[in-house]
């Protein structure tokens, strides 16, 4: 076999990233002491509790039976849970624990339809589990869900479950307003993967104070944490039903993913606000310069964004997926979206999160408009809007110095002295 080896592209990978603003807002950085977990032994190794495995218990993990105990505090802390599963590997697997352990076949579960920004695979997985699945009214020009013909909705499908799955979100749920409307047997799960750091920061809604009877979600979007999933709650039925079905899921919850997001949760202690108002603000100021700047931004009337994400209609100034590859040339990694009331029209979905724990404020989105502004209204070389991007990053801080990376691959490489 001929070429580089893997570690190579590795590393001709990481030395692209470094040059990156990276726009999608399902995505985050993640700090060098949580990457510094998959470097040591908690990564291999597998963790079961001595009380609860006795005939299978693997001894010797004293020590990360505190990662987990710290892990499991500071998750309940955010979310005001009492009771918090974090064996979930993915925000589609708790999705998949959840609907197995609160869902019964034959019933028919709510969710948002991917056209209103619901999760695209909900609807595969509920199904493939014997449920059946109805979708929210949905009111797209206001951007939530139909409260008013909610409870008809609710009677006529005979729905036990609201699973709210949004994917593409720029408000909160009327969730103070649904619970009002709906019998206690039909239970809410909210699964927040997008704007969980918000919701830690109390700048996009609280949940469970709200009427949800769940919370979940990945770890990895606007929480800055590694690729991993939890469920809350404060129903100790429920939870024990879910605490089964996790079991019989998962084989084993990846002791590294827990171990760097409990250090995440320990970095961001104390945090969490200033992080979520700073997100919400460089959104909005984001939004509205490009706006200014003669990109259509969508929801302009309901002041664009209160989360993460920014939608913009490029299609009237460049075709999307074009739109998509001559921001990466430039060095602005963005994504596609088919946004609610664009009527399956693709949207330039843009997230400020990662930007944002990298230090990024109003000056840097003030900028990053100005690229925007260089590529499709003025129409300006790609190399001037890649000179301005880079100007942009050395502004930012990356969350792992680049010296000691290269210090690490230099020895892995057998090429330190």
């Amino acid at each position: 076999m001929q070429g580089d080896s893997v570690f190579d592209y590795v590393l001709k990978h990481q030395k692209a990233a470094a040059e990156r603003l990276y726009l999608v807002s399902s995505e985050n950085a993640l700090s060098a002491r949580a990457r510094f977990v998959f470097l040591t032994e908690v990564v291999n190794r597998y963790y079961f509790p001595l009380e609860t495995h006795r005939h299978w218990a693997f001894p010797g993990n004293e020590w990360l039976e505190k990662v987990y105990g710290r892990c499991h505090e500071l998750l309940s802390e955010a979310t005001g849970a009492r009771f918090v599963n974090f064996r979930p590997i993915s925000g589609v697997n708790a999705m998949t624990v959840v609907l197995a352990a609160l869902g019964r076949s034959g019933e028919t579960i709510a969710t948002l339809a991917p056209e209103n920004g619901g999760h695209p695979i909900t609807v595969k997985v509920a199904e493939r589990l014997g449920l059946k699945v109805a979708y929210l009214p949905y009111c797209q020009e206001e951007f939530s869900i139909d409260t008013e013909n909610l409870p008809k909705f609710i009677a006529r499908e005979g729905v036990s479950l609201i699973y709210l799955d949004a994917a593409q979100i720029l408000f909160p749920h009327k969730l103070r307003e649904m619970r009002s409307l709906l019998r206690d047997s039909v239970k809410i799960y909210y699964d927040g993967s997008h704007v969980m750091g918000l919701i830690f920061g109390k700048q996009f809604q609280d949940p469970l104070a709200e009427g949800a009877d769940f919370l979940g979600g990945s770890t990895h979007k606007t929480i800055p944490g590694p690729h991993k999933a939890f469920i809350a709650t404060n129903d100790a039925e429920a939870n024990e039903r879910i605490a089964q079905w996790s079991r019989v899921l998962i084989s084993h919850d990846h002791g590294g993913d827990v171990a760097a997001l409990a250090i995440v949760l320990e970095e961001m202690r104390g945090r969490w606000q200033e992080y979520a108002v700073q997100v919400v603000k460089n959104a909005r100021r984001l939004a509205e310069k490009l706006h200014e700047k003669g990109l259509p931004v969508i929801a302009e009337r309901l002041g664009f964004t209160r989360s993460h994400q920014l939608w913009v209609n490029i299609a009237p100034l460049a075709d999307p997926y074009e739109a998509v590859l001559a921001l990466a040339r430039c060095n602005v990694i963005s994504n596609t979206i088919r946004a609610p009331s664009l009527h399956g029209g693709l949207a330039l979905r843009l997230g400020v999160q990662e930007m944002t724990y990298c230090g990024a404020k109003e000056e840097e989105m003030d900028a990053l408009a100005g690229v925007f502004e260089e590529l499709f209204i003025k129409k300006s070389s790609e190399d001037l809007a890649k000179a301005r991007v880079a100007e942009i990053k050395r502004r930012l801080k990356p969350a792992v110095d680049p010296e000691v990376i290269s210090k690490i691959a230099d020895m892995l490489s057998g090429h330190n002295e």
